[in-house]
C-alpha cells in the first residue's frame, strides 16, 4: 500500500458524484463546510445530468472521476453520496494507469467498489466516511475532519464487541481492514475487482436490509470462500432492515453467523449509515488486541513514527 495522504487549510479537493446524486441544498451545504475548514472545492459544473439512475450518464460520471483521481492539484477526492452506480464505471477505470501519485479518496456505501478497485489495482489506502450534514452528527463530522487533516496518527475504537468464542481469547491481529458495504462486496464477487481477503480483515455494514436478505448475503460470501483465511471480521452497523410488523432478525442473524464462524468476529458499533458514523481508514496498517477489552487502532503512518500525536 502507498503512503496515507492527509490535506491541510489551503488545499483543492475535487467533489464527484460517481454514483447517485445528492439534493442541491446538501450538495452547496457540503462545499460551505469544506470552504469554512480553509478547502477550495473543484465541482464540475455539470455533476448532476441526466440519467434513469445516477448522479450523470457513466460517461460523463467517469470522466469526472478521472479528472479528479488525475488532477495534480487537487489533494483529495471526496465522493458526495453513494446510493447506486460506481461499479458501472470500473470497467472504464481498469482502462487507464494508475496516476504516480495517490491522493485521499473518501467516499461509503455504494463507493465500496470504488474502494476494492483502488486498493487492489492501484495499492491506495482510502477513507470509509461522508461528509453528509443532514444524515451524520456533527462529532462524527469533526472526527472525519481530523483524519482527513492529519491530526491524529492512530484512531483508536474501544468499545469492540466480541461475537464469538474466537474472538474472546487474548492475541493481538496485525493486519489492513478492506471492504465495505454488504451489498456491494456481495456484488464484486465474480468480477475483476473481486475482493482478495487473505490475511486482511474485512469489514462489513449495512442499511435498509431485512434479517433473511443479510443472511442470504453472507452465506453466499461464505460459500464463494471470501472469509477463508481471513484475520477477522468486522461488523458495523446494519440499519433499518426491520420486518413489517416492526422487529428485526439481522442481530439474531449476525449473532448465529459468528457463532458458526471459524474466525474472530466482533461488532464496532458508530460505522455505517447511522446517525454517528465514525470515519475507518481501509488499506492502512491496523492491529486488533483481542480478549475481554477488545480495540482496534489504526495507524495512519507506522508506530514507529507516531512520535507525541494522540489517538481518538
Amino acid at each position: 500500500m502507498k503512503k496515507w495522504c492527509t490535506i491541510k487549510p489551503g488545499d483543492t479537493v475535487d467533489l464527484i458524484a460517481p454514483a447517485a446524486r445528492c439534493a442541491d441544498a446538501l450538495l452547496t451545504d457540503v462545499i460551505k463546510l469544506l470552504t469554512s475548514w480553509g478547502l477550495h472545492c473543484n465541482v464540475p459544473p455539470d455533476i448532476f445530468g441526466d440519467d434513469l439512475l445516477c448522479a450523470n450518464n457513466d460517461a460523463r460520471r467517469f470522466e469526472q472521476l478521472n479528472a479528479a483521481l488525475t488532477n495534480t492539484t487537487s489533494k483529495a477526492v471526496i465522493c458526495v453520496r453513494g446510493g447506486y452506480g460506481s461499479a458501472r464505471l470500473i470497467p472504464m477505470l481498469e482502462k487507464i494507469a494508475a496516476p504516480n501519485h495517490n491522493k485521499l479518496f473518501v467516499g461509503m456505501s455504494d463507493i465500496t467498489a470504488l474502494h476494492i478497485f483502488l486498493q487492489q489495482q492501484w495499492q491506495w489506502p482510502v477513507l470509509h466516511g461522508a461528509v453528509a450534514l443532514d444524515k451524520f452528527s456533527p462529532e462524527s463530522i469533526q472526527q472525519l475532519k481530523e483524519v482527513m487533516f492529519g491530526e491524529i496518527a492512530t484512531l483508536k475504537f474501544a468499545d469492540l464487541i466480541p461475537l464469538n468464542a474466537i474472538a474472546a481469547k487474548e492475541t493481538i491481529i496485525a493486519s489492513t481492514i478492506t471492504g465495505g458495504n454488504l451489498t456491494l462486496v456481495q456484488a464484486c464477487l465474480g468480477t475483476s475487482w473481486q475482493l482478495k481477503p487473505n490475511n486482511k480483515i474485512i469489514f462489513l455494514e449495512e442499511v435498509n436490509e431485512r434479517g433473511f436478505r443479510v443472511d442470504r448475503m453472507l452465506e453466499h460470501l461464505k460459500q464463494a470462500a471470501i472469509f477463508t483465511g481471513i484475520k477477522a471480521l468486522l461488523l458495523g452497523d446494519f440499519t433499518k432492515g426491520e420486518e413489517p410488523d416492526g422487529t428485526s432478525k439481522v442481530p439474531a442473524v449476525i449473532e448465529r453467523f459468528a457463532k458458526e464462524a471459524d474466525f474472530p468476529v466482533l461488532q464496532i458499533s458508530g460505522i455505517g449509515h447511522g446517525f454517528i458514523n465514525k470515519p475507518l481508514p481501509l488499506g492502512t496498517k491496523v492491529n486488533i488486541s483481542l480478549g475481554r477489552k477488545p480495540m482496534l487502532e489504526c495507524f495512519f503512518v507506522p508506530p514507529f513514527e507516531k512520535g507525541g500525536l494522540g489517538g481518538i
